[in-house]
């Protein structure tokens, strides 16, 4: 490859544009898209039952307070969920990702950002917390965290790559006070 034609291959890598000149973001956007499109499919009256209030109740963090409580460690759980939930609403004032539009809503509309999801960032966080202080129920704790990070988009209020980046945020949240104390 010639040198001018590295240094374009160099830029566009910087700009986001994949080697068809594909931005990551247009990658992302039809992943999404897709996702959005087989949930919609998926969709079952039976299963809306059971997530839609489960998804509601993770709004105030009722899950990860009674996790938390169930193994007399709901302070430390509320306080990691409550300090991902924080960081959260601080970044979707910033990245302010419109909400999807691709299934109707089974839950009120709501005002915020998209991106990341807050309920995915808390979950996953909790679950970090939980996963340290009794790591013998690890199933319970994931199996709660994939199912609140999978309601978000199956009731429509959010992209999978929002959930994907709460996670992560969640994950950095948690991780970030036991790396700290390790050093």
């Amino acid at each position: 490859m010639a040198r001018g034609g590295r240094l374009r291959y160099q830029f566009r890598r910087m700009q986001g544009a994949t080697n068809d000149g594909v931005t990551v973001a247009q990658r992302c956007h039809a992943f999404d898209g897709w996702v959005m499109r087989r949930v919609g499919a998926a969709r079952r009256s039976w299963l809306t039952r059971l997530i839609v209030p489960y998804t509601i109740a993770g709004t105030i963090g009722l899950p990860w307070l009674l996790a938390g409580a169930a193994v007399d460690q709901a302070q430390r759980v509320v306080v990691v969920a409550a300090v991902a939930a924080l960081l959260t609403s601080i970044v979707k004032r910033v990245a302010r990702r419109d909400r999807p539009d691709h299934l109707p809503l089974l839950v009120r509309p709501l005002r915020s950002s998209s991106f990341p999801s807050g309920h995915a960032a808390s979950a996953a966080a909790a679950m970090c917390a939980l996963l340290i202080v009794a790591p013998g129920l690890a199933p319970v704790w994931i199996a709660m965290t994939l199912a609140m990070a999978l309601s978000r988009v199956y009731v429509g209020v959010h992209y999978p790559t929002d959930v994907l980046a709460g996670a992560g945020l969640g994950v950095l949240v948690a991780l970030v006070p036991v790396i700290l104390a390790a050093t």
